[in-house]
């Protein structure tokens, strides 16, 4: 890449970078307005938490935009950086030239497109590190899917006491099943036996004996 593409790339990247900051001081002069002044009540105590649930998406959204746009930044200011050392253009990783296609569609890229996706894939999916301190039978879902004579109430059971009375899923979503009570995991499993001696159900009779339904 010749001084004068530089030059251009460089002004590119300062306009990139001023509309950026721009935009996300846009963002958080919304923010500092309080959630109640907002939506121009008085108190939210007495409000359903549905009644400000627009609101309150807005603004989650408007502070997943700030992570980005700094993000963005940060990668502005790596390119600039680039530039003045002379390794714009060079994957920071591989040390091969990144394609002109790849900088003109993301300029302030310093990773060519094959290091990208290497260090996308570098980390597993992590569990969340709340299980780390939860205790059993209740610390994640352990032994979820294994066949282990443990009849513990544990996450899983937690789970389908909750699911029995409906949950976001249909059965048109999971495509496998017919009916509502099978949309959870071992919807067909006895609640409250373990046993097959235990399903019998027995009632006392007048005469002080118990007899079989």
């Amino acid at each position: 890449m010749n001084e004068q593409q530089l030059v251009q790339v460089k002004e590119q990247l300062l306009s990139l970078k001023n509309e950026e900051s721009q935009r996300g001081e846009h963002i958080r002069e919304g923010l500092r307005t309080s959630l109640s002044d907002s939506v121009q009540e008085l108190s939210l105590y007495d409000n359903h938490p549905a009644d400000v649930g627009d609101v309150t998406l807005e603004r989650a959204k408007d502070l997943g935009l700030i992570l980005f746009i700094e993000e963005r930044l940060a990668m502005i200011d790596d390119a600039l950086e680039a530039i003045a050392q002379g390794k714009y253009g060079i994957c920071e990783l591989c040390g091969q030239e990144i394609s002109a296609e790849r900088l003109q569609a993301i300029p302030y890229t310093t990773l060519c497109q094959a290091c990208k996706k290497k260090n996308e894939n570098l980390e597993p999916f992590r569990r969340p590190v709340e299980e780390e301190v939860i205790q059993l039978p209740f610390g994640g879902l352990q032994g979820y899917h294994e066949a282990i004579e443990n009849n513990a109430f544990d996450g899983e059971d937690a789970w389908q006491s909750v699911a029995r009375y409906g949950s976001s899923d249909s059965p048109s979503d999971i495509g496998s099943v017919a009916d509502y009570e099978d949309t959870f995991i071992q919807s067909g499993e006895d609640v409250g036996t373990v046993e097959d001696s235990e399903k019998i159900v027995a009632k006392k009779g007048k005469d002080g004996q118990f007899y079989q339904e």
